[in-house]
């Protein structure tokens, strides 16, 4: 055991000792936000590697988090046989901050040798994950080992004093996560956006090297750490030898691995009930992590202050364990509650960007900030319990540190892939609750010195405070979020909490047969089969059929309620590769089997249980189409469809004369975003053309000419089962899909003049369309557009067609084109809020052009029903009938519309003699 010296002169001591500790927490804070800043970035940077699935994702974080682990157990050897600690900080420091520039500057160099690797060698997906876990291994385990030991060494520098070492270290712990919860803020809310990753790096970098310089300078000036020993503390290095003291450091050291594993577990829960609640935005996870870190960091600082006042620190951490386990049980009840509380805020006033992050911090806090404040206290506390001999404080930080960590490692991954689809996030934190208080009750049993009464005391409290909450629990908090999400009056069909997501599906209560049904994955609706979203989907689904080339393999990204897929499995293609990230959405494809044709039963399909953006990147095939219908550009990680890096993978995977087809919604996009998705998408292919149905955008790219041929179009289109699909969706007319053309290549390059490319470094898309998610948009996006939309359309070929017949053909694309003009304008109006009659105005001129045109019936036929409706109510049934007969001018024996007049007559009849039934 190294000697214990005692200070020359202990007030200049003290005084210096002061000021250098108040410095090391500026740089420990410094460090925290650097540190989380790169768990960001290099997360996000591997896992355009590597995939975005949990499995991917998790290899990435696993070794992170391993690394940090690993750091602190070596750290603590580290600083121990160190003369000057301070000095290894300040190197460490450096060489994090070189590394993460090496690593931001490199990354996209080693990009091709990767995924060759990928390619070669993971020939299954276990040798898939292997081969990740190896690589992130390589790209991670310097640097976060490194961060990793930065905590002991730090300890052991500003702890001379061994009786002050709760609160010295408990300090450096909370000011450290002080610091990942600035980090978190400014680059979920700042950096990113407005700098990228490599430009955010390099300012963590500049944070690292300085806060390393700096520390090298102090340590030049500052003594070698001695340790001051108090007069009680011999007493309990003597006892520390005894075997009911040795059971107790074992206990604490099996509590706060415990702990850590519970921690990262119920993290993974927490944030998957979050999702529910809040739309996943990077915005909704930045509050998140932000309200988590910030709940431990106040909970370090209080327990800090407590520890080295606490006669028995070990009975003490036992029962901050158990009072943890409980607040489990509190956040159940907390989270079943929330849907109310989220409704009650959201309408309290109007709705924007800022009432939003103001509602997830406001809500994140009340359900998190109980446990975490708790989980916080542990480290302080545990830290005091289990640090008895003061020269080897270093190793013992270390240890406690590194076995909280590879807890949470192991609970991170248990939380996943084992508690959470076993379980659900219900029962999972259930469990986790009941692990922390049975963990809690074996610490406080095993107290050396404590009084029978004071264990007894302790253990009475904790099941008292359990007892009380376990009374309160609802039945099952994961599925009472769901009032969040799913409309009033709508029946839970499929509810399935998996790997990847929460899967749900629903239908209205009165629904009868199988449409109207919503597919909502993590509580965000992804798609559904009413008249408009199968509309759609069978749109996507028949565009590749209408140019002149012809087609043999397809590649489809994010298959949903698989309606797009099931559309193009109809059609004459050889073989389709339907990749989605999640096994439970393609478990759920046959609630939508009336709509998606079983193609989950079809032999040309082949589906892929993958990441489609790496499937794409890491495959050796080439494909005559592309197409992808991807989740809400405002949902996190969505972004990664849109950049310039992801369509010059596309263009690289086109065989000759192929097409990509990208859907951009124009809800919640405003005017300068449309214009820059398309932009982006413009400048990589040399081909494109662009479509619009619904308020919809279709985006088409290829390597040649994109010509419309209308001879194969009606060839096509036309076998039974594919046209009777489309009619039913209203798509049943050639001219009325040929109507949709929107504009060439000259008008995709004119109106995206100006525009912001994005890509992979800076998806500064991803954090504006979330800012948009409360707004309506559409209007004027579609306002910006309307002009370039061509009434005739261009490189129509005719070839094949008898003459006369062709003839016909164009002529009636020409008249639906001039029809569609005002069915825009009407379009237009409505999105805006229109109220009255000048939306209708154009839908009718539309029909006085072409009476076949089917957008305008449906509208119009549409506004019919709802206006209807409202003079029923209001009993005016002379402007009812009045309406509807100004209606059947231009849409004569239709039947929606003689419908609506015998409800009419019903509610005029029942109205002159209420006696009638």
């Amino acid at each position: 055991m190294n000697s214990i010296e005692k200070p020359v002169s202990q007030s200049h001591t003290k005084q210096t000792g002061t000021v250098q500790f108040l410095t090391l927490l500026f740089f420990f804070f410094v460090s925290g936000a650097c540190g989380l800043l790169y768990q960001v970035v290099w997360t996000r940077k591997l896992v355009l590697l590597f995939g975005t699935t949990s499995f991917a994702v998790s290899t990435v974080l696993t070794v992170f988090f391993l690394g940090l682990g690993l750091g602190s157990l070596l750290g603590g050897r580290w600083a121990d046989r160190s003369r000057n600690p301070l000095l290894a900080y300040g190197i460490v420091e450096i060489i994090v901050g070189v590394w993460a520039l090496a690593f931001i500057l490199g990354i996209g160099t080693l990009e091709t040798a990767v995924v060759g690797m990928l390619r070669s060698v993971a020939s299954t997906r276990e040798m898939g994950i292997a081969i990740r876990a190896v690589l992130s291994i390589a790209f991670l385990i310097v640097p976060t080992t490194l961060m990793g030991a930065t905590l002991p060494l730090l300890a052991r520098a500003v702890t001379q004093n061994p009786a002050l070492r709760g609160w010295r270290i408990g300090m450096l712990y909370s000011i450290n996560t002080f610091g990942a919860v600035a980090g978190c803020a400014l680059a979920g809310f700042v950096l990113i956006e407005s700098l990228g990753y490599t430009r955010a790096t390099l300012v963590g970098v500049a944070g690292n090297i300085a806060v390393g310089l700096l520390a090298l300078l102090l340590a030049r000036k500052a003594q070698a750490p001695t340790l001051e020993l108090n007069a009680e503390e011999p007493d309990r290095l003597a006892a520390a030898s005894t075997t009911q003291e040795r059971l107790a450091l074992a206990s604490v050291l099996l509590a706060f691995a415990v702990s850590g594993f519970c921690t990262l577990a119920l993290e993974v829960m927490w944030t998957r009930m979050l999702t529910l609640v809040f739309i996943g935005t990077t915005y909704a996870y930045t509050t998140m992590l932000t309200s988590l870190l910030c709940g431990i960091a106040v909970g370090a600082v209080f327990a800090a202050g407590l520890a080295d006042r606490s006669k028995h620190p070990v009975s003490l951490y036992g029962l901050v364990e158990m009072l943890a386990g409980a607040a489990c049980l509190l956040s159940l009840i907390l989270f079943a509650g929330m849907p109310q509380r989220y409704a009650d805020l959201q309408s309290a006033t109007r709705f924007d960007f800022q009432r939003m992050v103001q509602i997830y911090f406001t809500l994140s806090f009340m359900a998190l900030f109980v446990p975490t404040f708790l989980f916080g206290m542990t480290f302080p506390l545990a830290v005091r319990a289990a640090t008895s001999v003061p020269a080897k404080l270093g190793r013992h930080v270390g240890r406690l540190y590194s076995v909280n960590t590879f807890g949470g490692v192991l609970g991170a991954l248990a939380g996943g892939y084992l508690l959470l689809p076993a379980l659900g996030v219900h029962q999972g934190i259930l469990l986790l609750g009941l692990i922390l208080i049975a963990v809690g009750a074996l610490l406080v049993l095993s107290c050396p010195r404590q009084k029978v009464t004071g264990k007894l005391g302790s253990l009475v409290l904790a099941a008292c405070v359990s007892a009380a909450l376990w009374f309160q629990l609802p039945a099952d908090a994961g599925k009472a979020l769901n009032q969040r999400y799913v409309p009033e009056k709508h029946t839970v069909l499929h509810y399935r909490e998996g790997v990847e997501g929460t899967v749900v599906v629903t239908e209205p209560e009165d629904n009868e047969g199988e449409s109207d049904r919503i597919l909502w994955i993590n509580g965000v609706q992804a798609t559904q089969s009413i008249a408009k979203g199968v509309k759609m989907n069978r749109f996507q689904g028949v565009l590749p059929l209408l140019f002149d080339r012809d087609p043999k393999t397809v590649l489809f990204m994010c298959f949903g309620s698989g309606i797009t897929a099931g559309t193009l499995s109809l059609s004459d293609f050889d073989r389709i590769d339907a990749v989605e990230i999640s096994r439970d959405v393609l478990q759920a494809a046959p609630w939508f089997a009336a709509d998606n044709f079983r193609v989950f039963e079809s032999p040309k399909v082949n589906f892929i249980v993958d990441d489609g953006r790496n499937f794409l990147l890491t495959t050796e095939n080439t494909y005559d189409v592309i197409t992808f219908e991807p989740m809400p550009l405002a949902v996190t990680g969505v972004s990664t469809f849109y950049t310039r890096e992801y369509y010059e993978l596309c263009k690289a995977k086109l065989a000759p004369g192929g097409i990509v087809s990208q859907w951009i919604p124009l809800h919640s996009l405003d005017k300068d975003l449309v214009q820059s998705l398309m932009y982006t998408f413009n400048e990589v292919f040399p081909e494109s053309c662009a479509w619009f149905l619904n308020a919809d955008l279709f985006l088409i790219g290829s390597n040649q000419p994109l010509n419309v041929d209308l001879g194969r179009a009606q060839e096509r289109l036309h076998t039974p089962k594919l046209w009777d699909g489309l009619t039913a969706a209203g798509l049943g007319d050639i001219p009325e899909i040929l109507s949709c053309y929107f504009m060439d290549k000259s008008g995709v390059a004119k109106f995206s003049e100006g525009g912001i490319a994005m890509s992979d470094d800076r998806p500064w898309a991803e954090f504006v369309a979330p800012k948009l998610m409360f707004e309506q948009t559409v209007d004027a996006s579609l306002k910006s557009l309307r002009p370039l939309y061509l009434p005739e359309m261009p490189s129509l070929s005719t070839a094949g067609l008898d003459p006369a017949k062709a003839d016909e053909l164009r002529n009636a694309v020409l008249r639906r084109r001039q029809a569609r003009v005002h069915d825009l304008a009407g379009v237009e109006l409505m999105y805006g809020g229109m109220i009255g009659g000048k939306q209708e105005e154009e839908f009718i001129k539309a029909l006085t052009i072409d009476p076949g045109d089917l957008t305008a019936q449906y509208y119009l036929g549409d506004m019919a029903s709802q206006r209807v409706d409202l003079f029923i109510r209001w009993e005016e049934f002379e402007n009812a009938e009045a309406y509807l007969q100004q209606l059947l001018q231009v849409m004569p024996g239709d039947p929606d519309l003689l419908e609506l007049q015998t409800t009419l007559q019903d509610a005029k009849a029942k109205s002159a003699n209420p006696a009638t039934p």
